[in-house]
C-alpha cells in the first residue's frame, strides 16, 4: 500500500489563525491546548484540503478569520510518484480557488484523489443516534472519496429530485392521465441513476459489514458480533443495477397520487438509511454510551481500512478530542490501531495524552492560533491523565502490546 501524509500545511485567515505553519510527523502527531485555541480549527483546515469543504461550517465564509477579506490553506502532501501542493482559497466575494500544484485549477470533488482523510468527533454519535440523513451523508461522503462516478451520480440525483418535486407540484391539479405523462421522463431519469446509488451503497455496506464487525471485535475483546444493515426505501430482488431501476419505477407508480397531494419525491436513494446492530439488537435504540461509542470507532475504523483497500493509499487520521471520550482499553485498542500504520492528527486538552504517545509522536501547543513545538522527553509521563478517570498506563508501542487481558467495554 502506498504511504501517503501531509508534510506541511500552512494557513492565512483561516478561522483563528492569521498567518502559521507547521511540519508534520508522518506517523503521530499530539496538538495540546485549552478549548477555543484553534486545536479544531486546525485539523479541519487539514479535512478542507481533502474535501474542499468544511464538515462543520455551512459556508465557505464561516471559515474567513473575522474582518478579513479571505483564507487560504496550502497543504504539502507526499504521495507517491511524486508529492503534490494542494490549495484552498476563498474570498468573501463569493470566489472559490482551488489549485494543485500552484497552477492547474481543479474541482473540489477532486481533492480526495490526492489526499484522504478519516475524521473522528465526539459529535460522531450522531452516526449512530442521529437522523438517517446524518447516515446518509457519512456514506455518501466515503463512498465519493474513492469514486469520481458516485460523486456525479449523486449530485445528477439530488437535482433530478429537486426538479421532479417541482413538477409534481405543478401538475397536482392536472388530470391523471396528463399528469404521468409529464412524470414519466423525470421518473426514467431518476430510476437510472437512483438505482445506480443504490447499488453502490448496498455493495460498501456489505464491504463495511464484514469490516465493522472485525474491527468491533478488535477494540472490544468481546463476543458482541456488530452488523452493519443497509435499509433501501425501493426494495429489490437483487442487488444489480437493472433490477434495482425496475423495483424503483414501479414503487414510483405506486406512490404517484400521494406523491401529487405531498408534492415530494418519497422514494429513492434520499429516503434510505443505515441500521447498526449488536447481537442483532438496535444499538441506537436499546444500546449504551459505550456500545454506541465502540460501534461507532468500528465503523469509522472500517472506513480506513476501506478507503485503503480501494485506492492503494492510507488515508490521514484525524482525531479531535475523543480520546478523552473513550475508557482505558478502547483508548488503547485505537492507538495500536493506528500507530505506525497511518499518519495520524490529535487534539487533546489533556497533558496527560503525552503519557500514551508513543516515543516517536510529535508534540504541538496551540494558543490562540499559535503553533508551538513540545519538547518531551521519552518516558516521561505528565502527572495529569489523558481523560477524566486518570490512571498510570504503559506507553502505546503497537498491536503487540494488547496481548491478553479482558477488553470488555460495556
Amino acid at each position: 500500500m502506498g504511504a501517503m501524509w501531509v508534510s506541511r500545511i500552512e494557513l492565512t485567515d483561516f478561522r483563528n489563525y492569521a498567518e502559521a505553519s507547521v511540519s508534520l510527523d508522518p506517523g503521530l502527531n499530539l496538538f495540546l491546548g485549552l478549548n477555543a485555541q484553534g486545536k479544531t480549527n486546525l485539523l479541519e483546515s487539514v479535512y478542507v484540503a481533502s474535501a474542499g469543504r468544511s464538515y462543520r461550517a455551512s459556508s465557505d465564509a464561516d471559515l474567513v478569520r473575522w474582518d478579513r477579506p479571505f483564507f487560504r490553506i496550502v497543504a504539502k502532501v507526499e504521495r507517491k510518484p511524486s508529492p503534490v501542493r494542494l490549495e484552498v482559497g476563498y474570498s468573501r466575494e463569493g470566489r472559490r480557488l482551488i489549485r494543485l500544484n500552484g497552477t492547474e485549477k481543479i474541482r473540489g470533488a477532486e481533492l480526495s484523489s490526492f489526499l484522504n482523510v478519516v475524521m473522528f468527533t465526539p459529535d460522531d454519535l450522531a452516526l449512530v443516534k442521529g437522523s438517517p440523513g446524518d447516515r446518509r451523508r457519512f456514506l455518501d461522503l466515503e463512498i465519493s472519496q474513492v469514486s469520481p462516478a458516485y460523486r456525479n451520480w449523486i449530485s445528477v440525483y439530488g437535482k433530478t429530485v429537486t426538479q421532479r418535486n417541482a413538477l409534481l407540484k405543478q401538475v397536482a391539479g392536472a388530470p391523471p392521465v396528463r399528469a404521468t405523462q409529464l412524470l414519466e421522463p423525470w421518473d426514467d431519469q431518476l430510476a437510472a441513476v437512483g438505482a445506480r446509488v443504490i447499488a453502490r451503497r448496498a455493495e460498501v455496506i456489505a464491504y463495511l459489514d464484514e469490516l465493522g464487525r472485525e474491527a468491533h471485535r478488535r477494540i472490544t475483546g468481546t463476543p458482541g458480533v456488530l452488523a452493519v444493515r443497509y435499509v433501501p426505501s425501493v426494495q429489490f430482488e437483487a442487488p444489480n443495477v437493472q433490477s434495482i431501476a425496475r423495483a424503483f419505477k414501479a414503487r414510483l407508480a405506486q406512490n404517484r397520487q400521494v406523491e401529487l397531494i405531498r408534492g415530494v419525491t418519497m422514494s429513492g436513494p434520499h429516503r434510505d438509511d443505515v441500521l447498526f446492530q449488536l447481537d442483532g439488537v438496535n444499538v441506537a435504540t436499546f444500546g449504551s454510551q459505550g456500545q454506541q461509542r465502540s460501534t461507532v470507532l468500528s465503523v469509522k475504523l472500517a472506513e480506513v481500512e476501506f478507503i485503503q483497500a480501494h485506492t492503494g493509499d492510507r488515508p490521514v487520521l484525524l482525531l479531535d478530542d475523543v480520546l478523552s471520550e473513550l475508557d482505558e482499553r478502547r483508548r488503547a485498542h485505537l492507538l495500536a490501531e493506528v500507530v505506525g500504520q497511518y499518519q495520524t492528527l490529535v487534539t487533546s486538552v489533556e497533558p496527560g495524552c503525552v503519557g500514551i504517545m508513543p516515543a516517536r509522536a510529535r508534540v504541538f501547543t496551540i494558543d490562540a492560533g499559535k503553533i508551538h513545538t513540545e519538547e518531551v522527553a521519552p518516558g516521561v509521563v505528565p502527572p495529569e491523565g489523558c481523560a477524566e478517570r486518570h490512571s498510570e498506563q504503559a506507553r502505546i508501542q503497537g498491536p503487540s502490546a494488547l496481548a491478553g487481558g479482558d477488553a470488555g467495554v460495556e
